[in-house]
């Protein structure tokens, strides 16, 4: 048997980049109605993010797992912890916390998920810190785990499971979509933020700095038919669009500047 060395993977990996490269249509060509494919040598383009995703699928594995709990209610808590102005390592030993103190389960009391919250955490770093939102979230999870419906969460669906998920206390469109595109893959919602706005503005399939609480469905769906004009798997784009917008958010926001 033929053993491919790193050095012929990589080589391979750079043909199949150059050749998606080659296939890309003319900057000028339009991807949907207003909207250029643009450069994929200059930031921001769909041009640019799409190479972006050619890239990460020939990396990893063509599916990735986003679940962060073993069961669904483990799942809703997760998210319900982490979220806006949230870091994820806060929010991630916050849920170790709950499930190494068994707390994730009917009849716990709130004064114990308060008690658990409000503790001081300590990081892998060393570094110790509180979580800010102890006395709002524990509340949230008291009334989730006592809620008489759990074992009818609509499970066979995407858009139902999220429509049940938004009349859970503390949960709006963007942590309803984000549980929902964890648990069942789903490519039918959008975990929409700052981040993802900026990246359509700059695209072009935003033309406008839309308030997302109020117009999270509307966003979604030009989203949606973005990442479908593209051929790419919206939940996937999403990690990779919001990703590259963190790491470099000081350039997104100078070329913002520069729009018409």
């Amino acid at each position: 048997m033929k053993t491919i060395t790193l050095a012929n993977d990589s080589e391979l990996a750079w043909k199949l980049l150059c050749d998606a490269v080659r296939q890309l249509p003319g900057e000028d060509h339009e991807l949907m109605p207003g909207v250029r494919w643009g450069d994929c040598a200059q930031l921001y383009t769909p041009a640019f993010w799409k190479i972006q995703y050619i890239s990460h699928m020939q990396r990893r594995e063509p599916r990735r797992i986003y679940k962060l709990g073993k069961t669904i209610l483990e799942e809703i808590i997760v998210c319900l912890l982490g979220g806006f102005g949230m870091p994820s390592e806060v929010g991630l030993a916050a849920f170790d916390r709950l499930k190494q103190q068994e707390l994730i389960k009917p009849k716990v009391s709130r004064e114990q998920l308060y008690q658990a919250l409000v503790t001081p955490f300590v990081l892998p770093n060393g570094k110790k810190i509180t979580y800010r939102f102890y006395n709002q979230k524990s509340s949230y999870i008291f009334k989730l785990l006592n809620r008489g419906d759990l074992n009818a969460i609509p499970l066979h669906s995407d858009l139902d499971l999220r429509n049940w998920l938004l009349t859970v206390d503390g949960i709006g469109l963007k942590t309803a979509s984000w549980i929902t595109r964890n648990w069942l893959d789903s490519d039918r919602v959008a975990i929409l933020d700052v981040h993802i706005l900026r990246a359509g503005l700059l695209a072009g399939f935003y033309h406008k700095n839309y308030d997302l609480t109020k117009y999270y469905l509307h966003l979604e769906k030009q989203y949606l038919s973005f990442c479908e004009a593209l051929h790419v798997s919206s939940g996937i784009m999403d990690a990779i669009i919001w990703d590259f917008m963190k790491k470099t958010n000081r350039l997104a926001l100078s070329a913002l500047k520069h729009l018409d």
